[in-house]
């Protein structure tokens, strides 16, 4: 059954995206007129293939027949008629009353759909039988309401309405996988609410839909003998074959008995087990022999009518009971009503289990009406309901939780008529309270002490991986090139991206030195290679791409020095953007382009930032209930917080209404709020999963949106039951034992280390995982300052030249060798203008620490006197550089201040010295840190190992 797994996860899918549109498209008539002729009652009728041509054709064109009567008249046997039986052409549906009036329709062979093909909420079928023989060789001649959604039943293909006294015979042949063929209705499941009562089937599916993934099993093809997917069936018999289907789980000669649920109801139904070659050990449907299907006590005691709605006789219908052509009893009108049930709230007890946790009480239950209409009659009729047993939390979250319900075990009352038929139609959403126990959360040390075994749990996890160890692995691709222009290719990168990030924002001592060198020059080599392979760019998955930038700039490179590919222009320029069918792409995008503001040309042909974040910070301010307050959901499951994402790092809790980013500080604490109410008794986040509480992939999520935000991730806002957001995680690894039980086969493990950085950043106040303007040895800086220096250089440009020249000396040698050949040029063709005719820079800056000389293994605070000469204000940044005894550049640190025009300033700056070593230490002030253009001199700090 894996082609059948498939489908159906690709059908919840499409079913999701589909949940934003109504059911049904059902169409007023409007001044359409029923094509089919009046009797004097006023019914339709229906006498001939022609006339049931008109009914079909009158549905397609969206007369519905809401409120009208449709009868048959007489037998029709469609292999003597002279006019074709049409197909239906869409999904509109019926919504009338078609009486049958227990005459047959033989010969039928529709392979689109059975008589109907939707059947809308307010329709009754009833009094029809159909004598079939209808092959189905065409998966896309059935008319589905959903994609992937294929159900085929001979009274109706799909269900909403009542179905009641009606038969079908014959054979249904399916020679194509669909999800499921009928004898009856196909679809009446769940979320449409169809009902089935006193209706028989005596089909013989017969099948012959190839085995071509070989496990056993004809591939997507299920036979059930009256509802494929149902939700209530009644006082209904199976007493066919299924011909070509030996495995149990692909037929039900009722419906999908594979359990009984709120939401599914088999009462009083049988089937033949002799005929139809079915058993089984659940007792929702009787199975029976063939002498007991033709023995009426078999029935009686199910409680079938006998006395007006059902026969039996010997010589009729091969023994088996018949519908009494005699019974024209009205049908009692349906009316749904919908229950509101309150719960009571509870405080979670860590004595007890989680199961015990779940289940609270029934505080009060009332009826619902979905209509002014049907109010007046519940008043009426009095109807009421009452609820047998406890309910349940729908997970264990502390806060505002969702509450299921049991609908079976809610009983309705009312005052006994023959008019109206009370049946329920679905619990109202309801919520109650999970209280936190109040234990208190982590003392300071213990929250130190937290953060301490998280960083060690990120190099248990990087070491268990071995990022970083050994010969970097040659740089290759996988997957299918785009099948046309317009379209985007399957092509992934083979280099370990994501692991190379995370070990390098986490900071991770175990990789190899040289490692992040050799990875760089692997990706630049491999990405040429590919190149003259004729990959395009579109051959490639967008966020391919914008992971590679984010692992390049990571490591300290520029992906802009990448010869084969612009990598900056590929994750920016909407011509591609546009045609990439990934979900994240633009989310992506946003972090790679914002890792180290790298500049996006504004020609209306690439991503405006701006827009994105806006527009993401529009949705998710929360739905308010009855009594206008928010409601918040209980679960953040990983695919809504990787939607957000992007615009944490632009939340500032503290901004003001017509501040730039106000709509983000109002989107942010709604979805912060969620992600508290998500939080469980244990600390870690429900993502929504009925099959998990927690998911490690769905919580690093949260832990890298949180950390992005630079909240306090010990805020009692997110401790629950004394339970930080670190205590969960923390207990996938043994601290003590240098061990973990994440895998390294898993689903992209290096996430979970992501996650813990991320929380470990805002708990230190440092740069968000994606903001990698922290790397200090980067060349990117470098690049900028290069790329700023302007075409005409004069010796006014002195100092950012110098600047320039002090960065890249800075740098390794394979680093240097990384930058462009043009860029390095302009560099030294810079040099030797600004050297002519040397003047004086716009700030001027001497040493304040001149009679001192620091001493290696020191913090130092680094003081400078700057002028500003210029006439304008000025911010400076302070850069403090260390050289090693190579000149190669070993670390900086920086300090801002704003400098008024003609006055002077101190500026500061605190470095950590390393304990030993030969070392030179420089100081000048620039710009900014992003563009790095010099506007100052170059001075020398004394250190005691200078030579």
């Amino acid at each position: 059954m894996k082609k059948f797994s498939k489908t159906l996860s690709l059908g919840m899918i499409l079913v999701f995206i589909l949940t934003i549109f109504t059911p049904y498209c059902a169409k007023a008539d409007g001044a359409l007129t029923p094509s089919l002729s009046m009797d004097t009652s006023g019914n339709y009728i229906v006498a001939s293939v022609a006339d049931l041509n008109k009914l079909r054709s009158d549905i397609d064109k969206g007369i519905d027949y809401s409120g009208k009567n449709v009868v048959l008249t007489q037998d029709i046997d469609i292999s003597k008629s002279t006019e074709p039986l049409q197909a239906f052409t869409n999904t509109n549906t019926f919504n009338g009353t078609f009486n049958g009036k227990f005459h047959t329709i033989s010969s039928y062979t529709d392979k689109a759909s059975g008589l109907f093909a939707f059947i809308n909420k307010d329709a009754v079928v009833e009094n029809v039988r159909i004598d079939a023989n209808v092959v189905i060789s065409d998966y896309d001649a059935v008319i589905q309401y959903e994609p992937c959604s294929k159900y085929y039943g001979l009274i109706a293909n799909r269900s909403e309405g009542k179905i009641t006294r009606c038969s079908t015979t014959g054979t249904i042949e399916t020679t194509t996988g669909i999800l499921g063929v009928a004898g009856i209705v196909g679809d009446s499941s769940l979320n449409i609410y169809g009902d089935i009562s006193d209706c028989y089937s005596n089909i013989t599916f017969k099948s012959s839909v190839p085995d071509e993934d070989g496990d056993g099993y004809p591939d997507n093809q299920k036979s059930y003998g009256i509802s494929a997917n149902l939700y209530q069936i009644e006082h209904c018999y199976f007493g066919g074959k299924f011909l070509g289907q030996s495995d149990k789980n692909s037929i039900n000669p009722i419906g999908d008995m594979v359990y009984n649920s709120p939401y599914k109801s088999i009462k009083n139904c049988a089937y033949d087990k002799d005929t139809s070659g079915y058993t089984s050990s659940i007792d929702i449907a009787k199975g029976c022999t063939t002498a007991e299907m033709k023995n009426k006590d078999t029935y009686i005691a199910l409680g079938f009518d006998f006395d007006k709605t059902w026969k039996m006789d010997p010589s009729v219908n091969d023994g088996y009971p018949y519908l009494n052509p005699e019974n024209e009893n009205k049908v009692a009108t349906t009316i749904p009503v919908n229950v509101q049930i309150t719960a009571e709230d509870k405080t979670y007890d860590t004595n007890l289990s989680v199961a015990d946790n779940l289940k609270t009480k029934v505080k009060d239950i009332k009826i619902v009406a979905e209509s002014s209409e049907n109010e007046a009659l519940i008043a009426k009729y009095n109807v009421t309901a009452t609820y047998d047993g406890d309910v349940t939390f729908s997970a264990p979250t502390i806060g505002d939780v969702p509450v299921n319900f049991d609908l079976s075990k809610v009983k309705l009352t009312n005052a006994k008529n023959d008019d109206y038929k009370f049946v329920l139609s679905k619990a109202l959403p309801s919520t109650a309270k999970l209280k936190d126990n109040g234990a208190p959360g982590p003392r300071k040390e213990q929250q130190k002490e937290q953060i301490e075994n998280a960083k060690k749990a990120q190099d248990i996890l990087y070491k268990k991986l071995e990022i970083g160890q050994g010969a970097v692995p040659e740089f290759t691709w996988s997957g299918d090139k785009a099948p046309a222009p317009e379209q985007e290719g399957t092509i992934i990168f083979m280099a370990d991206v994501w692991g190379v990030f995370s070990a390098a924002r986490s900071g991770y001592k175990g990789v190899r030195q040289g490692y992040y060198d050799d990875w760089f020059k692997s990706v630049r080599d491999g990405l040429k290679k590919m190149k003259a392979a004729g990959i395009t760019v579109q051959d490639v998955k967008m966020t391919e791409w914008e992971k590679l930038v984010l692992a390049i700039t990571a490591v300290g490179y520029d992906p802009r020095d990448i010869e084969a590919y612009d990598l900056i222009d590929i994750i920016s320029n909407n011509d591609y953007l546009k045609v990439s069918i990934q979900i994240f792409k633009n989310q992506y995008a946003v972090f790679a382009l914002n890792s180290y503001n790298y500049a996006i040309p504004k020609d209306g042909n690439h991503i405006n930032l701006e827009d994105l974040i806006h527009e993401w910070a529009k949705p998710g301010n929360g739905t308010k209930g009855a009594d206008g307050s928010i409601v918040l959901e209980n679960m953040a499951p990983d695919m809504w917080t990787m939607g957000f994402q992007p615009i944490a790092a632009y939340y500032n809790p503290n901004a003001k209404e017509g501040d730039k980013y106000y709509d983000v500080k109002q989107n942010m604490n709604h979805r912060l709020d969620q992600i508290s109410n998500s939080q469980t008794y244990k600390g870690f986040f429900y993502g929504g999963y009925s099959y998990e509480y927690s998911n490690p992939w769905t919580n690093a999520q949260v832990y890298i949106t949180l950390g992005m935000a630079h909240v306090d991730i010990f805020d009692k806002k997110f401790i629950k039951n004394g339970k930080s957001i670190l205590d969960d995680p923390l207990e996938s690894y043994d601290i003590e034992k240098g061990t973990t039980k994440i895998e390294k086969n898993s689903y992209e493990p290096a996430q979970m280390g992501r996650g813990l950085e991320s929380l470990i950043r805002a708990y230190e106040g440092r740069n968000s995982i994606f903001d990698c303007t922290d790397v200090k040895d980067s060349t990117v800086p470098v690049n900028n300052a290069i790329k700023a220096l302007p075409e005409n250089i004069t010796s006014d440009n002195k100092a950012e030249v110098a600047a320039a020249r002090a960065l890249y000396d800075g740098l390794s040698d394979a680093k240097k060798a990384s930058i462009k050949d043009e860029v390095k040029a302009k560099l030294t063709a810079a040099e030797e203008k600004v050297n002519q005719n040397p003047k004086p820079t716009s700030i001027e800056i001497s040493n304040l620490n001149a009679s001192s000389t620091f001493k290696l293994g020191n913090d130092v605070k680094v003081s400078v006197k700057a002028v500003n000469n210029s006439d304008k204000d000025q911010d400076g940044l302070l850069v403090v550089a260390l050289y090693d005894e190579n000149n190669k550049f070993a670390g900086y640190a920086c300090g801002k201040n704003n400098i008024k025009k003609g006055d002077s300033a101190v500026l500061t700056s605190m470095m950590k010295l390393p304990k030993e070593g030969t070392y030179k230490m420089k100081a000048f002030v620039c710009d900014s840190l992003e563009n790095m253009n010099p506007i100052s001199n170059v001075v020398d700090i004394p250190l005691d190992s200078n030579k």
